[in-house]
């Protein structure tokens, strides 16, 4: 998986670590490298001490048994004996503090892996003393091969001490490696003392053995001539002084003798006294030279670890400031970078979460910005020079081009909002002078033809009503009608059929007796007509569109449902988001549907609650629900019903008893109802329609409660043919559903709703 930094600083900061990391791990290896060498360097007498030194001792401990041991097989077990015991006595203590270091590395210094590996090779040589020493005294071997199986006992301490003297490079190393071979030449003269006392012991050398002895002293002598002109000035001056002494000199003189008689005459030409004397002498005088040259090498040691310490301390000391310093400059530089970055990040958030709508919101309240509140709204950005300081003077720019061009759109949606406000406002008051003289067309005919067409066209003037007053709401503006008394919401419910084309699909069941206030029934009436005309538009033209209603918890549900094939779940989501943006403000929706948008205008106004979902016969249902601020008993004197108003002969009763009213359009308002004349009868003896008389008071043009026209008085009534009664009942009932479908109190010219 891909690691990204979320943010600026988060990238600046891996940035600058990826360096900084960089160099804090080279000082950190050079450091420790240096401080570990010059550690080594300190600790390396102490560690030659605690580990290296019971070695050596051990080891001569073991050159001085192995002379005896070989003395002793030499003589049949006839010299050496009692000194034999004691050595080994003296080789085993020595022997337990060799093992009882090697078992407690905590108290010595640290070993690396090669020097314990040594050091337990040491241990398990010295683990063939016991067998070595029971073939001894049984003489199971000649002098020869009991040399060669102490030798192999003590060769591991010669490889212990290089081991612990070892070290990378530098003048100490070079001394210690040369210490190790004047340790070797010592055991060369070891072994030479060793075949010597077995052949003073009674032994007489066979060729192979004095060719060893041969080999092993110009070994010795070889191992000088390369040694000595390398050692240190102290150590060359006391092996010279060695060399040079009466000890070296007897030595050398009894080797040449050896050499020269050959290996039957050996023990002829060296005296037990003499060779015994100046044996040990040598061996304990380079042993002395031995340990001073290891001295001064651990001296030597110690002192240039300490120098290397003082210099890496210092030097890494440096490197620690120069670090530091990186980081520190590093981090302001990233963090300069990263609040810049920052300042021009939080000016961008709030210019277009805060600034900006709040402009937006100042200029729709009606408020003017002048230069100096639009200066305020887009603040100078001051970033530098660099290509920050360019991006924060490009946003500069923008943001001065974004409040601007805020105000300019604010100033264009004022001018079309005024536009659409003027036109409709004209329109309302040319479809007002259309529908009174609709009306007076309507008093006048006679024809019932000629009527039906009046009513259609009355029909249509009053949809035109309805989308100019689409207009008006859209344009953020009240439209022109208005009522002062509550109304029943089962009238609204029809008057709101009544401004459907389909409104012979519509049903509107029995409801409940509650009345919307006044201020509350266009908005109501409006947004039902916009539903209900939905739900005829989009669904078959021979099914049916209910519309019912009852009381909740929280107020008033009405439901408007169709037959229709419905809308998808994401089509029902989105159109209840476009009624939620509408509710919420926000500029009208790129489409040309604007009736959920109408209804989510109407909605927020009075605090309306609409939601469309699936209906019960795959249709769409509008569910509304209506608060219960502006909901009032609809049983009281304050809000008539009209349910004297006549119902088309047409309509059947519902199953159920439960009464459908297919509702014909309200009668549009005017300023009172009209009256008949005299008699109240027509020509043919019929009665005469009266304009308003069957509508409540609240929804004539003048709200004020006027009651139908008295019957005639006087006169008798002819019986009526079938014919003439059937043409009359349906001149009766369009004039009846054309002036239900028109009422508009307080929407004409003349109260002031419908003002251009």
């Amino acid at each position: 998986m891909r690691l990204r930094p979320r943010t600026i600083r988060t990238q600046l900061v891996a940035l600058l670590l990826v360096p900084l990391l960089s160099l804090a791990g080279l000082w950190t290896y050079s450091t420790y490298t240096s401080v570990r060498g010059a550690f080594a360097l300190i600790g390396i007498a102490e560690t030659y001490r605690y580990y290296g030194t019971p070695a050596d001792d051990l080891a001569r401990a073991l050159q001085v048994e192995r002379r005896l041991a070989v003395t002793y097989v030499a003589s049949d077990g006839a010299q050496g004996g009692t000194e034999l015991a004691r050595s080994e006595r003296d080789t085993d203590r020595l022997l337990a503090v060799v093992r009882e270091h090697a078992r407690e590395h905590a108290r010595g210094a640290p070993l690396d892996r090669v020097q314990k590996q040594r050091l337990t090779e040491l241990v398990t040589a010295a683990e063939d003393l016991r067998p070595l020493r029971a073939e001894v005294r049984q003489r199971g071997f000649g002098w020869s091969m009991a040399l060669h199986r102490y030798s192999a006992v003590i060769d591991p301490t010669f490889r212990l001490r290089g081991a612990l003297a070892a070290l990378q490079s530098g003048e100490v190393a070079h001394q210690g490696g040369l210490v190790i071979e004047l340790v070797r030449a010592r055991e060369l003269l070891s072994r030479e003392d060793a075949m010597i006392s077995a052949v003073l012991a009674g032994q007489r050398m066979s060729v192979s053995q004095y060719r060893e002895f041969i080999s092993t002293v110009d070994g010795r002598k070889l191992l000088h001539s390369i040694v000595d002109p390398e050692l240190t000035k102290a150590a060359k001056e006391r092996l010279d002084q060695f060399g040079g002494g009466s000890v070296a000199w007897s030595l050398d003189s009894m080797e040449t003798a050896v050499r020269s008689a050959g290996a039957a005459d050996v023990g002829n030409v060296v005296g037990l006294d003499r060779w015994r004397v100046n044996a040990d002498r040598a061996l304990a005088e380079l042993s002395t030279i031995n340990l001073e040259a290891a001295r001064e090498i651990g001296d030597q040691a110690r002192d240039d670890g300490m120098s290397v310490l003082l210099r890496t301390g210092a030097v890494s000391l440096a490197g620690l400031l120069a670090v530091v310093l990186s980081l520190v400059v590093s981090l302001l530089i990233g963090r300069g970078i990263a609040r810049r970055l920052t300042l021009l990040r939080n000016e961008a958030l709030e210019l277009s979460g805060t600034r900006l709508p709040e402009v937006l919101h100042r200029l729709r309240s009606g408020e003017e910005l002048d230069k100096g509140a639009v200066a305020r709204a887009a603040p100078e950005l001051r970033l530098g020079a660099d290509e920050i300081g360019q991006v924060g003077r490009a946003f500069n720019t923008a943001q001065r081009a974004a409040v601007q061009a805020a105000v300019d759109q604010e100033r264009m949606r004022r001018g079309v909002s005024a536009v659409f406000t003027n036109l409709a406002r004209r329109s309302q008051v040319l479809l007002h002078r259309q529908l009174t003289l609709l009306d007076s067309m309507e008093r006048r005919s006679q024809d019932p033809a000629e009527l039906d067409d009046l009513f259609r066209v009355d029909h249509i003037a009053v949809r035109m009503r309805r989308h100019a007053e689409g207009l008006l709401i859209l344009s953020g503006n009240a439209p022109g009608r208005a009522w002062r008394r509550p109304v029943r919401l089962a009238e609204v419910a029809r008057a709101a059929v009544g401004e459907v084309e389909d409104y012979q699909r519509v049903v509107v069941r029995r409801m409940p007796r509650v009345a919307l206030v006044g201020s509350a029934v266009a908005d109501v009436l409006h947004l039902l007509a916009e539903l209900i005309d939905n739900a005829t538009a989009f669904s078959p033209p021979e099914s049916r569109v209910e519309v019912r209603g009852e009381v909740v918890g929280g107020g008033y549900v009405l439901e408007i449902e169709d037959r229709g094939l419905g809308m998808s779940a994401e089509r029902l989501a989105e159109a209840n988001s476009a009624m939620g943006e509408a509710a919420a403000g926000t500029d009208l929706p790129e489409t040309d549907r604007l009736g959920l948008f109408t209804v989510g205008r109407l909605a927020a106004r009075q605090g309306v609650r609409v939601a469309l979902r699936r209906g019960r016969y795959d249709g769409t249902v509008a569910v509304v629900m209506i608060p219960q601020a502006v909901l009032v008993d609809g049983s009281s004197d304050d809000a008539e019903t009209g349910e004297h108003v006549l119902r088309p002969r047409s309509v059947a009763e519902p199953p159920g008893g439960d009464r459908a009213d297919k509702s014909p359009r309200t009668p549009r308002p005017r300023r009172g109802p009209s009256r008949p004349k005299e008699d109240g009868r027509t020509g043919a003896g019929l009665p005469k329609r009266v304009r308003q008389a069957s509508l409540v008071a609240q929804l004539r043009e003048d709200s004020v409660h006027d009651s139908p026209a008295e019957p005639p008085a006087g006169g008798t009534q002819r019986e009526r043919s079938p014919e003439e009664a059937r043409s009359t009942m349906t001149a009766f009932t369009r004039g009846l559903a054309r002036g239900r479908d028109a009422a508009t109190p307080h929407g004409t010219a003349e109260n002031g709703g419908n003002g251009g």
